[in-house]
């Protein structure tokens, strides 16, 4: 999130002061941290939004990622199956071989490459439209962040692809906060916290439908 190092460090303190229970999480995946989040098998998201998704998922439900790293690896574990697009191949290389590390065969990733520089196109991508018609139970709104407007397009259909019951997340969701009053959810809860390797605070979205 925004702002200059001293209002980071504030929102940190601050945090860590009213959730107690981040505190040992901030010392060992905080941004001393060694490891990545890939490699950890967590999503760069809110920790409490992690918190929320443990007691959330099933083994029941279908998840899609518009992008892929440690939340695919996340979903995996806990999820029946698991479909994310990513444009980078060197990226989708890498997060194929932590699936197999842990012999997790329920994931599988999809390559579309575009060009985020330049996204005037983005409607007619097949990036964005990878998404399968659905209903899925999760989708995840993350990937590449260079243009600002192609999370908004990734959200809008996802809305018409997330089953009743569903949930649609939208991580960094502090960038997209119109979103939070042009939506068709039922209700939409920010979760603000530290996350996994990050020396601030940032936030995630989780739109229940």
């Amino acid at each position: 999130m925004k702002g200059s190092a001293l209002t980071k460090l504030t929102r940190v303190l601050t945090h860590l002061a009213t959730h107690p229970r981040h505190v040992g999480t901030y010392v060992t995946r905080g941004p001393l941290c060694r490891r990545s989040p890939l490699e950890l098998g967590v999503p760069w998201f809110a920790q409490s939004a992690m918190d929320f998704l443990e007691g959330h998922v099933t083994k029941s439900m279908h998840v899609f990622e518009y992008g892929s790293g440690g939340s695919t690896v996340f979903f995996a574990r806990r999820a029946a199956t698991v479909l994310s697009t990513e444009d980078n191949a060197d990226w989708l290389n890498r997060v194929r071989q932590a699936l197999a590390q842990q012999e997790l065969t329920n994931a599988r990733l999809q390559h579309h490459p575009y060009d985020f520089h330049h996204a005037e196109n983005f409607a007619q991508s097949s990036y964005l439209n990878s998404l399968p018609a659905g209903p899925l139970d999760i989708i995840v709104v993350d990937g590449m962040e260079e243009a600002t407007q192609v999370r908004p397009q990734c959200f809008k259909l996802a809305e018409t692809r997330i089953k009743p019951g569903g949930i649609i997340i939208v991580d960094d969701s502090w960038r997209y906060e119109a979103l939070r009053t042009t939506n068709r959810a039922k209700s939409w809860r920010e979760f603000r916290s530290i996350g996994p390797c990050r020396p601030g605070v940032t936030s995630t979205d989780i739109y229940f439908y």
